[in-house]
Order: structure tokens, then C-alpha cells, then sequence
């Protein structure tokens, strides 16, 4: 019932956005027209930006469940990266559950700990994002001045959240390392959530590993380096020109529409993406009809971004063996609160 409830919101919102989108597009014609005509070199380019990203996440995953275990076998990193892909293109988007419970099984870990690992990823891609847009901001923003009332009411609402997101990811990641400095805390935990507990904050301890929390810093930033490369390629398969800066503010623009709870985001990264480049970057665009050109350019940025890891990761399913049916059992057995026992079963 959880599940069918978390289906229709979903849909609901898919919907909503969908027509919000058709709404908002003078001529769907010259959207299809424009999102078929993207030069395929840079396209390519965009889907190796694509692919190499996938490998940084695997890297990644690896450093950070290095306290746990260490010489992680890439080729399961990788695959469950790309599986974790997959899963999250359907509600309730519990890849990072799924994709952490198998990898655990495969190198005989505790899957709480993978899952802490999964999750301290999570917090570390929404601090870089800031970040990086943080720093855009503060010395690129006045650039590429919003050309309309609206893209001026966007840029204010993204500086403030942006500087309350940054303020809540820091307090957290103090908290995080200070009760993995000062664990004695635990001991006052009854012994069955301490039995839970203690392993899940295992796939935390790379925060105080010195030489791990650089890679994974290091790795971080590459890995949303070559988001906003993949994103600034795609654009330009549409655009003859167009800034690299311009690239990593719609690369935090879609991230908020990736965000929404639609399958694969879809109508989230498109609403989102239009909004940036009709509201802040109309000079690139058509004079004539620039909300259909931005319509066209976001829904072929989308295709080409996620159609091949959907693809490629429905391989490395196959090759697991696993089906939508045994994923779905998957979530509601483990999905809750796996045990530190929860490891290989051959």
C-alpha cells in the first residue's frame, strides 16, 4: 500500500510539472525540431562526461568504504553504481538501499555500513553543489545577470537557499564527526539500537580518515566538475555558443528538478533547466521563440544523459540476475533497517 501511495505521488507530480512544461512552450513543432538536430560530437563528448562520472562515483564509493573493507572490487562498485541508477528511476527511488544491500552481500560487509557510505555520498555531492555555486555567486554571478523580473525573483531565492543549505550540510557534518570522535555516547543507547547503530556510522569513518576525506574531497569536486562538462557539451550540441560558467549554473538549477520525486526525474530537470536558460541566458537562445528552443535543449540534454546509463545498467542487472520483481521484495525485506549480520549468501 506504502508503495502504490509513493507511485501515484509521483505520477501526481510528473503530471503536474508535465502540463505546467506543455503550458509554458509556444510550439512543441520547433521543440522537437531543435531536440533532433544536436551535433553528435558534442553529444558524444557529453556522454563520455557521463560515463566518466559514473567511474569517479565508483572510485568514490570505495574510498569511503575503505575503513570498512578495504580493496573493494571495482568492477562491483561500478556495476552497483550504474544499478543504483536504474533502481532510482522508480519510486520510491531506493537504489542507494538496494544497490548497498547487494554490494554488501557480494564482499561479505555489514550492509548498515554500506548504507552509511551511500548516504554520507548523498550529503557530500549537496555540500559540493553548494559549494561550487557558492563560488560561482560570489565571483561570476554578475556576468550573466538575470534578463527578466523573474530571473532576478530565481537568483535571490537560489542565493538564499543556497546559503541555508551550506549552514544545515556543515552543522551536520560536525555532528557527524564528532560522534565518531566521541563514541562513548553509544553506550547510552539500549543494546539494540547500539547493535544497529554502531555499524551504520562504520560507513561515516572515512571523516576521520586524513588521507580518505582528501580523495573523496578531491573526487567530489571531480565529479561535479564533469556533471557541469557533460551538461556544457549537450548544451552546445544545440548552441553554437555558450559559457562553461553558464553550464555549472544550470548544472545546480537541474539538481533541484532532479530532486523531485518523478520517475528519473523527468519534468523536473526540464522545468528547471528551461527556467535557467530562458530567465538568465536569453542572449544564447532564439529571439523569436526562446522557450521552445530551451524546451527542445533540455529535453535532448536529458535523453542523452540518462537513456545510456538506464541502458548500460539494465545490462549489469541481467548479469546479477536481478528483475524488478525481486528488487521490489529486496526493498520492503531489507530495505527498513538490515542488520550487521546482512552479508554474503552464496
Amino acid at each position: 500500500m506504502k508503495r502504490r501511495y509513493q507511485l501515484l505521488i509521483s505520477l501526481a507530480l510528473t503530471l503536474l510539472i508535465g502540463f505546467i512544461i506543455y503550458r509554458s512552450v509556444p510550439n512543441w513543432g520547433e521543440a522537437w525540431s531543435v531536440m533532433i538536430q544536436g551535433q553528435p560530437g558534442f553529444l558524444l563528448a557529453g556522454f563520455g562526461c557521463t560515463m566518466l562520472h559514473m567511474i569517479l562515483r565508483a572510485t568514490r564509493w570505495g574510498v569511503l568504504l575503505s575503513p570498512v573493507k578495504r580493496h573493494i572490487a571495482f568492477k562491483n562498485l561500478f556495476s552497483m553504481t550504474l544499478i543504483k541508477y536504474v533502481i532510482n528511476v522508480i519510486p520510491p527511488r531506493a537504489g542507494e538501499v538496494v544497490a548497498s544491500v547487494l554490494l554488501a552481500r557480494k564482499e561479505d560487509v555489514p550492509a548498515v555500513s554500506v548504507i552509511g557510505a551511500s548516504l554520507l555520498e548523498r550529503i557530500l555531492d549537496m555540500l559540493t553543489v553548494v559549494l561550487i555555486f557558492f563560488f560561482y555567486l560570489s565571483f561570476f554571478s554578475h556576468l550573466y545577470a538575470p534578463s527578466s523580473e523573474r530571473g532576478h525573483n530565481i537568483m535571490l531565492a537560489i542565493q538564499s537557499y543556497s546559503l541555508k543549505g551550506f549552514v544545515v550540510l556543515c552543522l551536520g557534518l560536525i555532528f557527524l564527526f564528532l560522534s565518531l570522535r566521541h563514541s562513548g555516547w553509544l553506550n547510552w543507547l539500549p543494546a539494540i539500537i547500539r547493535l544497529h547503530l554502531a555499524p551504520f556510522l562504520e560507513g561515516f569513518r572515512a571523516l576521520q580518515m586524513g588521507g580518505a576525506l582528501v580523495k573523496v574531497a578531491g573526487l567530489s569536486l571531480a565529479i561535479w566538475l564533469i556533471i557541469a562538462c557533460q551538461l556544457w557539451f549537450m548544451t552546445l550540441a544545440y548552441l553554437s555558443v555558450f559559457p562553461f560558467l553558464g553550464a555549472i549554473f544550470l548544472m545546480a538549477m537541474t539538481v533541484v528538478g532532479v530532486a523531485i520525486p518523478t520517475p528519473g526525474g523527468v519534468g523536473g530537470f526540464q522545468f528547471f533547466m528551461n527556467l535557467g536558460l530562458v530567465n538568465l541566458f536569453a542572449q544564447y537562445l532564439s529571439q523569436q521563440d526562446p522557450n521552445s528552443q530551451a524546451a527542445g535543449i533540455s529535453n535532448g540534454c536529458y535523453i542523452v544523459s540518462m537513456i545510456p546509463v538506464i541502458l548500460v545498467g539494465l545490462v549489469f542487472m541481467n548479469r546479477e540476475g536481478l528483475s524488478f520483481r525481486k528488487i521490489s521484495q529486496l526493498t520492503e525485506t531489507e530495505g527498513g533497517a538490515p542488520g550487521p549480520g546482512v552479508v554474503s549468501q552464496k
